[in-house]
């Protein structure tokens, strides 16, 4: 192996030692990340209704549609449910509503059930709410991640004195 092709060998290495796994972790797929100014959201759809569902402190802001045209809902009845929680969603007269959900706003997995009445068209409609934690999780510990970059710029060190020391002996 030329030493040129033993330096780019050493380096590529160096490039991918940061990413590999370790015990417990397995680099599965990351989860979605979210956009700060966002807020968590739920979506449902059937042939008549699609939904939006957002919190917004202690208050949930709905949006309803028609499935056919996806023009405002202003004059629906919807109750939603999460467990033992209910809340009656009051309008805004634009095709958004509004839901006291104070009891709702924990982090954690919701499972909604939307029970949307406009009309004569009746509809029950299943949405997941997924609230972040609100504490801030630990940084790592920088020891970790600096150990694979050392010993990758200590590999690469070593192989190009190698190829000088090589160089050297040749000339």
């Amino acid at each position: 192996m030329s030493p040129r092709n033993l330096i780019a060998a050493l380096a590529m290495s160096f490039i991918t030692l940061p990413a590999s796994a370790h015990e417990g972790h397995d680099h599965g797929a990351a989860p979605a990340a979210t956009e700060a100014g966002w807020s968590p959201r739920a979506t449902a759809r059937s042939e008549d209704f699609d939904l939006v569902a957002a919190m917004d402190g202690g208050q949930m802001l709905l949006w309803l549609d028609r499935g056919s045209d996806n023009a405002p809902v202003t004059d629906a009845q919807i109750e939603v449910e999460a467990g033992a929680w209910k809340g009656v969603a009051r309008p805004a007269g634009d095709g958004s509503y509004r839901v006291d959900a104070a009891g709702l706003a924990r982090p954690g997995s919701h499972e909604l059930v939307f029970t949307v009445q406009a009309g004569s068209a009746l509809d029950l409609l299943p949405a997941t709410l997924v609230l972040p934690a609100e504490a801030i999780a630990a940084a790592p510990a920088p020891g970790r991640a600096v150990l694979p970059v050392a010993a990758g710029g200590l590999a690469v060190l070593a192989a190009v004195a190698l190829w000088l020391r090589r160089r050297r002996a040749a000339a």
